[in-house]
């Protein structure tokens, strides 16, 4: 998920995920069958969402993700940039709610969300947008919701030029250890948990992963 470039000027990132949709959804559904600290990370959130209320699941994609919280429990809400995401996650998962959304208007209801989830949804934003970005989740969490999220670890940037055979024009920001934690600091967050996995072989990109808890302060 990203901000619009201008006014009636189609997002890139919203774009090459319109297009990445399909082949994303065959690829990527069934991801969490052969990731287990994920399943458990995400179980644990969705324990402690148990009639708390309405947890976003923000850069939903095909909805997988939504559907383990759902099916653990948790009050889901699947939101998305791209148009076709949402429509393969409302094809897969139809009894579960799924919107287009942009990440950075979140705030525009405030106090809207128990929790957010965001796995790999900042990973497309540069360190301004990243900021705007987790204000946009500050606002829209009640006071002392729980936001979790994942990204990759490294430095620089990755351009594929294609995904699948499939041409992109996307960017994939790598974070230094530390740097996510100092932002959600920065943005009224207190950081509750940071965990560093190695990468599941074969079962997705080869880079180290950091998952994070944090909880919006009250003050």
């Amino acid at each position: 998920m990203a901000s619009r470039e201008s006014i009636g000027a189609p997002n890139p990132v919203a774009r090459d995920y319109d297009a990445l949709a399909p082949e994303y959804a065959r690829r990527l559904a069934g991801e969490l069958d052969g990731k287990p600290f994920d399943r458990a990370w995400l179980s644990a959130f969705a324990r402690r969402m148990r009639g708390a209320g309405l947890v976003g699941d923000v850069g939903c994609g095909p909805g997988h993700v939504s559907a383990f919280l759902a099916a653990e429990g948790a009050e889901v809400l699947g939101l998305d940039l791209s148009a076709g995401m949402v429509a393969e996650a409302r094809r897969a998962y139809p009894a579960l709610c799924f919107a287009q959304a942009d990440l950075l208007r979140l705030g525009e209801t405030p106090g809207r969300f128990a929790g957010l989830l965001a796995m790999y949804a900042l990973i497309h934003f540069d360190d301004a947008v990243l900021a705007a970005a987790l204000g946009a989740c500050h606002a829209a969490l009640r006071p002392g919701g729980d936001m979790l999220a994942a990204v990759h670890l490294g430095e620089g940037t990755l351009h594929p030029p294609e995904m699948w055979g499939i041409p992109v024009t996307l960017g994939f920001r790598l974070f230094a250890e530390g740097e996510l934690e100092a932002r959600l600091t920065a943005a009224g967050f207190a950081v509750r948990e940071s965990v560093v996995r190695a990468p599941y072989p074969g079962v997705e990109y080869p880079s180290r992963r950091l998952y994070l808890r944090a909880r919006r302060r009250d003050g």
